[in-house]
């Protein structure tokens, strides 16, 4: 006699969703892809973002008299992509013998798929800053600028070439770039100097108007696995011995760190094993009032499993096999450049 029938498939089915989602919350909580992208909910194929600029300003002039300008935006579309992935497909046979270890496949597969798509948006997100796309501003969004700020993203994306700055840090040093930066390979208090020269650039960072500062405040320290130990140090190490010290002794550089005020997040996703590298790391910064990040998380359809649901008896008796389907549509996309910083060994 069959097992399979309307009771065993809504059971099967029951604990199946009960895995996916049970292996999804556990695994959902910690991701640090929340900390560089917004989530954004979407109704349509193409979802076409605006982003104000603050070009507004304050100056002493004639009492009555005032520039009226036009509030400066500019746009960016993102499309929505199908996610596909493995589904899975068993024989009745499978589901109906004893030692066809259908129930197990279907239960283990469950648990492989809410692990999938609770990682996804932090793997695609990942994907994209290795993969550097182009900004709003149309250069790509790690940018490193010359010293005369011609090169790089614009403060106003409205007026290219004009009042650069970098975040991509890289090379030797210039008047608007600090350069490369590194934290491994070099001692502690050169390590936490290249951290200080960083955060200073940052904060330097100017508003649209190219008068106020943008109040930067670097929160996020995020790096691959193989930095974790030295940033960890570098962000943490209270006592160093420094180079006005000639290397004897130790200084107390709690102000220093304390000053940092960096949080040390680990993304094996941007390891070298990932495409990535094991030298470069990245700087997260908060902005007051800033509800949009470094990178936009589309979510179109959020992410589901196509189950075979409600069936009678006889629809069932019919069918030789079983398939399940993982299906949803979102993007990744760059958003305001200036919230994240790469900084290069070299």
């Amino acid at each position: 006699m069959s097992v399979i029938n309307t009771a065993f498939l809504f059971d099967l089915e029951s604990n199946m969703r009960v895995l996916t989602e049970n292996t999804y919350s556990s695994l959902v909580s910690n991701q640090w892809w929340r900390n560089v992208a917004v989530e954004m909910s979407s109704q349509s194929k193409k979802e076409r973002l605006i982003w104000l600029l603050e070009t507004g300003f304050l100056e002493y002039g004639v009492e009555g008299q005032a520039q009226f300008l036009d509030m400066a935006t500019v746009t960016q579309e993102f499309e929505n992509k199908f996610i596909s992935g493995s589904g899975l497909k068993m024989l009745r046979s499978q589901l109906e013998d004893l030692d066809g270890n259908g129930v197990q496949i279907a239960t283990a597969w469950s648990r492989t798929m809410g692990a999938l798509a609770a990682n996804f948006p932090q793997q695609e997100l990942a994907r994209a800053i290795i993969a550097n796309p182009t900004a709003y501003d149309g250069v790509a969004f790690f940018h490193a600028s010359n010293a005369g700020g011609t090169t790089g993203h614009p403060i106003d994306p409205t007026t290219a070439g004009v009042n650069c700055f970098a975040n991509l840090f890289t090379g030797a040093s210039n008047a608007n770039n600090p350069g490369a930066l590194p934290i491994s390979g070099v001692s502690l208090d050169v390590a936490q100097d290249n951290l200080g020269k960083a955060l200073a650039y940052i904060r330097n960072v100017k508003q649209p108007n190219g008068i106020n500062p943008r109040k930067l405040k670097p929160t996020k320290l995020f790096v691959p696995q193989a930095l974790a130990i030295p940033a960890q140090l570098a962000t943490g190490a209270k006592v160093v011995a420094r180079a006005s010290t000639g290397g004897a002794g130790s200084a107390d550089v709690s102000a220093l760190i304390d000053n940092f005020g960096l949080e040390v997040i680990v993304c094996e996703e941007l390891g070298a094993s990932y495409g990535g590298s094991d030298t470069v790391y990245y700087i997260g910064c908060e902005a007051p009032g800033m509800s949009q990040g470094a990178f936009t998380y589309v979510n179109r359809e959020p992410f589901s499993i196509t189950y075979h649901g409600p069936q009678s008896d006889a629809q069932l008796a019919s069918r030789r096999e079983f398939e399940w389907l993982p299906q949803g549509r979102s993007v990744v996309g760059p958003g305001h450049p200036f919230l994240l910083y790469k900084v290069a060994a070299t």
